[in-house]
């Protein structure tokens, strides 16, 4: 067999390769996005999510994550014992979106992965049962590998209301547990 005959079928099998495999993460991603979704519109949670509802997001959640939405349950809890459940909660309303009712129907858009990290582009909409007024908006999702398969590992908040979540869900997480630091000793 002629060596420039072999280079060209190896590039040939690295090509197909490489686009089946894009394909595959393609789906991949897409599948970890539609979990996560899909458990946070069955779950709906207001604020941090208790212990039963982050056991239900826990598989679509890297570890970071998980272990951010850990430190900042019991960061609210312990900001709950020290003001004696005066003060509101460190987060109140949707968690996860940039809307603070949250969103009814979402769709994922181009994803896009760079080695072990990806982003998806979520479309979001919510309806106000009051006017039967629409809110659509779009968020995006940050991913990361871990062995097969991908992980939600943050989302930022795209929005662009003036009292809502801004920048990402990894900072609003570490600055609840900054803040309950500073809440008065029980």
């Amino acid at each position: 067999m002629d060596e420039g005959w072999k280079a060209g079928l190896i590039a040939l099998l690295l090509v197909a390769a490489a686009c089946f495999g894009g394909r595959d993460d393609e789906r991949s991603m897409r599948t970890a996005a539609a979990t996560f979704y899909n458990t946070y519109l069955k779950l709906h949670p207001s604020g941090i999510p208790d212990k039963k509802q982050h056991d239900e997001f826990a598989p679509a959640l890297s570890a970071a994550l998980n272990g951010l939405l850990s430190d900042a349950a019991g960061a609210e809890e312990s900001y709950a014992k020290a003001t004696k459940g005066e003060s509101p909660p460190l987060v109140e309303g949707d968690l996860f979106t940039s809307l603070f009712e949250g969103a009814e129907t979402y769709a994922i858009g181009a994803c896009t992965h760079d080695g072990d990290a990806a982003s998806c582009l979520i479309d979001l909409a919510y309806t106000d049962q009051r006017d039967k007024s629409k809110v659509v908006w779009q968020d995006r999702l940050y991913l990361v590998r871990d062995g097969n398969k991908w992980l939600v590992d943050d989302i930022e908040f795209l929005g662009t209301w003036e009292f809502m979540h801004k920048g990402r869900l990894k900072d609003l997480l570490q600055q609840v547990i900054e803040e309950a630091k500073d809440a008065p000793a029980p």
